[in-house]
């Protein structure tokens, strides 16, 4: 054990000491041996000549001084005594400011040598410890740290000032203890690099020139730190110390670039952990911006140019000026190494860089070339790094990965097994609680995986499913990796027919997928992130009803379907228990949801000023996400308060077939299902399905009803489809539930809801039939009212506010504005085709219901309908409407001034909303991307506060339009007045009947609600 850590561990000691009081800290045989072993680690009687020597007694004798001391003033002991007297006289030559006054005068008095260490004498120290660093940084050679750390103690000890050089000796203490933690894994040395280097903080004013180095500094060990924990609140103090540092130093400050490429380290950390690409966008520049400002002749130049390769390598989207990602980023590598010679400290990571840069473009490219020299720069990178590299993990992944590629290009089962060998290395170098774990064992279950496609010994397969299960069990990793480990154990086991575990596994993956789309992201990267998993849901649910857990299949889909949605909800629920049992709690945690809703979540332009802005909502953001975690935290301590605001268990979920059956809806490649969700329970419904068949009839109507130029070929292939949706799905459905037979004339009409997951989506069930006959017939418009929902979860919430009915009910006198109706109405929109139908449409509801606020042409602007939506019951839109299906947030109404966006009305709480009609093209649409997130504007108007909203599937023809709306308002006016679902169903009949070969027109009307 060195001396280093022996005064560490004396500095432990009596720290213990100082904050408990208690005596028995400094006695019993390992404090004494402690102290006994420090003692006899210096020669007392030896002239110390050197700084180094030098240093180390005084540090040793300051301790020891203090331990004994402490000693003596609980019980006066004579050998204690003898050994302050000692050490004391030793401190007072060089630091008398830690004599006790009472020693100090009696020192005086016998006429010891007393004095203050000079003030250059301390800097020339502390500079002869950044030498030290330095040259250890250069051969490696971890001692010359301990020596550093002796000299760097030793300015700061003996300087009787908390000033400047005090904070500085601290500054590159902290430096070195960090740098010791890198060569030699010792959690303790980066533990005390961050505690040494924050007392710095208070003595460095604002505006003085070192506050830079100290920030950066900080950030360089927080970024150390949240590498070893995971801990994402030590990498956002990273960030936000090197901006201070980057951003606040001068132009011409020498280090400023060192400064930049910490802060795009910190940066690209944070992309990699939370997924928000603003982080990557910013690290990239601030690392272009390094290296412009570095010379070519500047020694740290290599360095940079390595990350800044990483940089663009890493970076998610499209690269300033459009540049070869590939080729920029091999040929700074290139340049790099030769700027550098065997033994460099940047060489390891650079041929790393260089291996993971040309196995990436061989992907691309195919160039065989680029594959076998990717391996050769891997294996390269493992030899520079050495046996005892602290990068060593990292190197060895790096070149299993290449491994990997090349085994499966070139069928070469030795590099598939060295590449194992490498990883398994790699896992044993690392502590089991460390975050990079989950990359490496991830990487490990997918080579295994591989081996055992080529050689089929189950013990590969096996232990390619343990690797992945443990990687997605290590807490301390981003929740992106572990979702990525957990949805890759679940595959493995479901395709090896252990549908048990692949229930759990799928389970985690879900739950990972809800923490990675945390709310502290902004809008687009919680979609993004959340998109990386399109089949999830489905897939989790199918291997659930394989595994004979058909309630547990019920809670997955409602687990991971509508992420966004049940976010949205937290503060649209009532939190009434919450407030009773804990009126403080409910407070805080509303105002963070109340302000988190309030915040920005747009697009924004690159002007300075709006990335500011950007940057400083998202650094809100997370900061609220974060103090919301831990008032649910503690909300969940409170009796019967355990599971709020988690996913509800089946119990509850069941409620959601009161009124009438739920079908959910799954195609999976382990099979595809219907859940038949009643009062009963859940039963399971096997389609006999195969995925790729009913992903080609969704492909087939996305077509029909999108790209089909001939309106009868579209026509047809549409009555086709819901021909098989009919026999293939709807069918089996109404006949489980014992809706065997067309409804008569008279009878009382069933409700049903449809909540598809995944491919389902794309398909109108409501809509499906054979051969949609003039009059009767046999549909699902014949034996049920159909209605959607999202989730379970909306179709509760809804519920929880009793329909009022208020086209039928006169509002209250002296209401005013309040609850009035709202009619918009765009007959021409500029840059549109007319809607001349949309007109009349408007009218007729005018007439019906004169008091409502007309805003039709140019009075209908985005601004003007948000706020007239704040204080109206019921609004009707007649106009155009378009959806994205590739990014369904940007449905949008179309109005006079441009769209009224979904991201204009999801924040909105409208306390008077009750029923909306959608009388527009794709409102109640969502996309083939995020098909789970049931992203369409009609779903955002529900959660903005209207409880029932019809809505549109696809373009709808502006004639019949008008029709079906009229037969809908006349329904509704009657009394006692129908549920809007029943009244659109009576409206869909009546418009089939004199129309049955418009099928197109009248199909894509669809209620959700209720």
């Amino acid at each position: 054990m060195s001396i280093e850590t022996l005064t560490f561990a004396m500095e432990d000691r009596l720290a213990a000491f100082s904050a408990g009081g208690d005596p028995a800290v400094l006695r019993g045989p390992e404090a004494q041996q402690l102290a006994e072993r420090l003692y006899y680690a210096i020669d007392w009687l030896a002239p110390q000549t050197e700084a180094v020597e030098t240093a180390r007694a005084f540090n040793v004798a300051m301790l020891l001084a203090s331990f004994h001391w402490q000693r003596f003033q609980d019980d006066g002991s004579a050998e204690d005594a003898g050994r302050v007297g000692l050490f004391y006289k030793l401190v007072s030559r060089v630091a008398p400011h830690h004599v006790p006054t009472d020693l100090l005068e009696m020192f005086m008095e016998q006429g010891e040598p007393i004095g203050d260490t000079p003030t250059n004498q301390l800097t020339a120290w502390t500079a002869q410890g950044v030498n030290l660093l330095k040259e250890a940084e250069t051969n490696g050679d971890a001692r010359l740290l301990d020596d550093a750390v002796a000299l760097c103690l030793f300015a700061a000890r003996a300087n009787p000032r908390q000033d400047v050089v005090w904070a500085e000796s601290l500054v590159i203490l902290g430096n070195v203890l960090t740098r010791r933690y890198e060569y030699t894994g010792d959690v303790d040395s980066l533990t005390r690099a961050f505690n040494v280097t924050l007392k710095a903080e208070d003595v460095l004013p604002e505006g003085d020139p070192y506050r830079p180095k100290f920030f950066s500094a900080l950030g360089h060990i927080a970024i150390r730190m949240y590498e070893r924990d995971g801990d994402l609140d030590r990498l956002d103090l990273a960030v936000r110390a090197l901006r201070e540092a980057a951003y606040g130093a001068p132009g011409y400050d020498q280090y400023r670039a060192a400064y930049l490429t910490n802060l795009a380290t910190a940066l690209s950390n944070h992309y990699g952990h939370t997924g928000r690409v603003d982080s990557a966008n910013e690290a990239l520049e601030a690392q272009f911006e390094a290296v412009r400002t570095t010379p070519r002749d500047h020694p740290d130049l290599p360095s940079r140019l390595v990350n800044l390769a990483g940089e663009l390598q890493g970076h998610p989207g499209t690269v300033p000026n459009g540049v070869d990602r590939h080729a920029e980023a091999a040929a700074l590598l290139r340049d790099a190494l030769s700027l550098t010679t065997d033994g460099h400290p940047d060489r390891p990571h650079g041929l790393r860089l260089l291996a993971g840069v040309l196995q990436e473009r061989f992907t691309s490219k195919r160039d065989p070339r680029d594959l076998t020299d990717a391996v050769e720069a891997g294996r390269a990178a493992v030899e520079a790094g050495g046996v005892s590299s602290y990068q060593r993990p990292y190197l060895l992944r790096g070149s299993a990965e290449a491994l990997m590629v090349y085994a499966g290009h070139f069928s070469a089962p030795n590099a598939l097994d060295e590449a194992i060998g490498a990883l398994r290395e790699a896992d044993a170098l690392l502590p089991e609680d460390h975050p990079y774990r989950t990359a490496t064992l991830m990487t490990l279950g997918y080579a295994l995986r591989d081996r055992f496609t080529a050689g089929a010994d189950p013990a590969d397969r096996e232990q390619a499913l343990r690797a992945l299960r443990d990687a997605s069990s290590i807490t301390s990793a981003p929740a992106r990796d572990r979702a990525r480990a957990a949805a890759a154990a679940g595959y493995l086991a479901a395709d090896s027919r252990d549908f048990t575990g692949a229930v759990e596994s799928f389970a985690l993956a879900l739950e990972q997928l809800e923490l990675t789309a945390w709310r502290g992201l902004d809008r687009a990267n919680r979609e993004r992130l959340i998109a990386e998993h399109p089949d999830l849901v489905a897939h989790a649910a199918a291997v659930a009803v394989r595994a004979g857990r058909a309630e547990r299949a019920v809670e997955l889909i409602e687990q991971g379907r509508g992420i966004l949605l049940a976010q949205a909800l937290e503060n649209r629920t009532d939190h009434s228990e919450l407030r009773a049992r804990a009126p403080e709690l409910d407070h805080r945690l509303r105002q963070i949801l109340d302000e988190l809703d309030r915040l920005p979540d747009r697009s924004y332009s690159t002007a300075a000023d709006e990335v500011h802005e950007r940057r400083r909502a998202n650094d809100r953001r997370a900061a609220l996400s974060r103090e919301r975690e831990k008032v649910l935290a503690d909300i969940r301590k409170e009796p019967d308060l355990a599971d709020f605001l988690r996913p509800r268990p089946f119990a509850k979920l069941l409620a959601a077939a009161e009124l009438g059956p739920v079908v959910l809806l799954c195609a999976s490649r382990y099979g595809c299902y219907a859940l038949l969700l009643s009062g009963a329970g859940v039963k399971v419904l096997d389609l006999k399905l195969d995925e790729r068949h009913v992903a080609d009839r969704a492909a087939r109507f996305t077509r029909a009803v999108d790209g089909e130029p001939s309106p009868l070929r579209a026509s047809e292939a549409l009555r086709e489809g819901l021909s098989w949706l009919w026999e293939a799905v709807a069918k089996p459905v109404l006949e489980a539930l014992g809706h065997t037979e067309p409804i008569g004339p008279g009878g009382e009409w069933p409700r049903l809801w449809w909540c598809p997951t995944g491919l389902f989506t794309l398909l109108p069930m409501h809509a499906a039939g054979r051969d949609l006959p003039q009059s009767g017939g046999d549909t699902v418009l014949d034996r049920v009212v159909s209605s959607y929902t999202p989730t379970l979860r909306t179709l509760l919430h809804t519920r929880t506010h009793p329909p009022k009915h208020p086209l039928t009910h006169p509002r209250p006198p002296g209401a005013g504005d309040a609850a009035r109706g709202l009619i918009v109405s765009m007959p021409s929109t500029p840059g549109w085709p007319d809607l001349p139908a949309a007109e009349q449409e408007a009218r007729a509801v005018h007439q019906r219901h004169p008091d409502a606020e007309l805003l039709t042409g140019p009075a209908a602007t985005a601004p003007s309908v948000r706020e007239a939506l704040t204080h109206c019951s019921w609004a009707h839109f007649a106009c155009h409407g378009a959806q994205d299906l590739g990014r369904p947030s940007r449905a949008a109404l179309i109005l006079h001034d441009g769209p009224l966006t979904l991201r204009d009305i999801v924040n909105l709480r409208l306390p008077h909303a009750e029923f909306a009609f959608l009388s527009a093209c794709e409102t109640s649409r969502g996309g083939i991307v995020l098909a789970d997130e049931s992203i369409s504007f009609a779903t955002a108007l529900q959660l903005a506060g209207f409880r029932d909203v019809v809505g549109t599937l696809w373009s709808i023809d502006d004639t019949l339009a008008s029709d079906i709306t009229d037969l809908v308002y006349e329904h509704m006016s009657r009394r006692p007045a129908p549920n809007p679902a029943t009244a659109l169903h009576a409206a869909l009949h009546a418009v089939r009947a004199h129309h049955p070969d418009a099928v197109m027109s009248w199909a894509p009307y669809v209620h959700v609600g209720p």
